[in-house]
């Protein structure tokens, strides 16, 4: 009896340190960071109307997780107020990042919103959305058209690190629950200072047949970061019609 006994501790014991060391020699990575979304429309000067808070973690260049923070900041015609906070975890598989899940709840118009994805190998095989929209008044999506998407916050991760965009050459499949679009680059300009990549925004589906809404359906994409060693992010800029939106970190 003694000896199962000193058998369980001794195992307890060994997996005890086990763990310890996993622990110790696991490498986190952790970053926070936060960015304003600004519109410029004619004649009036630039308006910071978003600020958007982020806290990165990422495990052995292997696992990330993701929290983000969403507060408006200022009001103006063509742009509704949204409030939200969101998480989204997934793996690192050849330096980009792969969703495992997505979640966002937000306030927009006064109205609680929330949506969860859930992937499994490329797919997604859990949509939840709170309250349920009217997919009739949108274009339509197939569902074979959401394979290998990524969601929104894990768009944003990609496009702050050119490295993680394959040096502007990446074209990115998103669904975000609603909207099916494509982030497609098509120009890479250098200068001493600036690299510019640019790209264009191919609609698929999700969106309203009868209004426009400029955070979601853009002419123009354009990022930009340092031309130096470490590519720093430092604009990402979109137009639609006279309406254009840049976001930029702040220290």
């Amino acid at each position: 009896m003694k000896k199962n006994k000193m058998k369980v501790i001794k195992f307890f014991l060994f997996t005890g340190i086990l763990l310890a060391s996993c622990n110790l020699y696991a490498d986190t990575f952790k970053e926070e960071k936060k960015y304003i979304l600004s519109v410029k429309l004619p004649l009036i000067s630039k308006i910071s109307v978003m600020q958007i808070s982020t806290k990165l973690s990422n495990t052995n260049n292997e696992k990330y997780e993701l929290n983000f923070n969403v507060r408006t900041l200022n009001l103006i015609d063509y742009i509704s107020s949204v409030n939200g906070d969101g998480y989204v975890s997934g793996s690192i598989n050849n330096n980009i990042y792969i969703p495992d899940l997505y979640k966002y709840d937000y306030v927009r118009k006064s109205k609680k919103k929330s949506v969860s994805l859930k992937y499994l190998n490329g797919k997604i095989i859990e949509e939840k959305f709170t309250p349920e929209f009217d997919k009739n008044k949108l274009t339509p999506i197939l569902n074979k058209q959401k394979d290998n998407t990524i969601d929104p916050a894990t768009l944003f991760l990609r496009l702050v690190d050119l490295s993680r965009i394959n040096q502007c050459t990446e074209n990115i499949k998103i669904y975000d629950g609603k909207r099916r679009y494509d982030i497609i680059f098509n120009e890479k300009k250098l200068d001493n200072q600036i690299i510019e990549c640019s790209a264009w925004q191919n609609r698929i589906g999700g969106y309203k047949k009868d209004k426009i809404d400029p955070l979601t359906n853009t002419d123009i994409v354009k990022i930009k970061y340092e031309n130096v060693s470490d590519n720093k992010f430092l604009e990402f800029y979109t137009k639609k019609g006279l309406i254009e939106i840049s976001i930029e970190e702040i220290n």
